[in-house]
């Protein structure tokens, strides 16, 4: 979009009061218009679409540029992503409520200009480089997938490794995906990061270890291998096994994407692995 019509449109938002409308659940879509939600969220429909409405419990896939307050200049776009889009489960990642707010009103196939005032956003925090009290501006932002709303097996799967062990939780996970079940629940791995996470947290390191080397197996994505090699790394860690988690590292440390994080924390198991020695 041109800077010269992104100021237009940005405008138009924040000072079109008076052609504002209550978002309606029956999508009596005017294209074109804005629509104002009691929370202060605004959007503008320029495509509608007729997939799949998302739902509580819907994976969902968009394209979009992020602008910051009125500055032209795109702030972040998910054109540097896998496919160009970011994805996401509907009511279940954790996710700006403003940005929540709007995906509750759309449907795959949706294209919207949408402004975010920062009490939706991140308000008085800065956060991952956003400014204190910035308005977001999503031009575009483009439903370009939806699926029908299923459950997460991560509850499921932390149960079971915390109850009963790793092993058990993978010969699960194993058999919802060689049965009809499947249907049932979100089983991409990429869903599945948050899992390694709580079991972290919850001290249990060796049943996060094993899963994080089982999910490393089962995807060839840069962005998740780096994902599980992380939440595997903090488990080696955690129980430390640090020659293990330095021969983890080595290998990332030489890739082009996070290369530098890598690259310090690579010197930074090998002056433990040398204390350990000297002990």
């Amino acid at each position: 979009m041109k800077k010269s019509a992104l100021l237009v449109i940005i405008t138009l938002l924040l000072t079109s009061c008076g052609n504002d409308k209550k978002h309606n659940h029956n999508r009596n879509i005017v294209l074109n218009d804005t629509i104002t939600t009691p929370s202060g969220l605004k959007y503008i429909f320029i495509k509608e679409g007729f997939g799949q409405k998302i739902e509580d419990g819907s994976k969902v896939k968009a394209f979009t540029e992020l602008y910051i307050n009125d500055n032209p200049e795109i702030f972040w776009s998910t054109a540097g992503e896998k496919d160009s889009v970011f994805a996401f489960i509907h009511g279940k990642t954790t996710l700006i409520k403003g940005f929540t707010e709007l995906n509750s009103y759309l449907a795959e196939g949706d294209k919207v200009i949408a402004i975010l005032p920062d009490s939706l956003a991140y308000g008085n925090k800065v956060k991952n480089g956003v400014p204190v009290g910035s308005t977001l501006i999503y031009s575009p932002y483009e439903v370009r997938y939806a699926s029908k709303a299923k459950e997460l097996l991560e509850d499921t799967l932390y149960n079971i490794a915390s109850t009963v062990n790793s092993k058990a939780a993978i010969d699960f996970y194993e058999t919802i995906l060689n049965s009809d079940l499947k249907d049932k629940y979100h089983t991409d791995v990429e869903d599945l990061a948050e899992l390694l996470l709580n079991l972290n947290k919850a001290t249990l390191y060796k049943e996060s270890e094993d899963l994080a080397s089982y999910f490393l197996q089962k995807t060839d994505e840069d962005n998740m291998k780096q994902s599980f090699s992380f939440y595997k790394l903090l488990a080696l860690e955690s129980q430390g096994k640090f020659d293990e988690a330095l021969n983890l590292v080595k290998p990332l440390a030489t890739q082009v994407t996070n290369q530098e994080w890598w690259h310090n924390k690579m010197l930074e198991l090998k002056t433990k692995v040398a204390n350990d020695s000297i002990n």
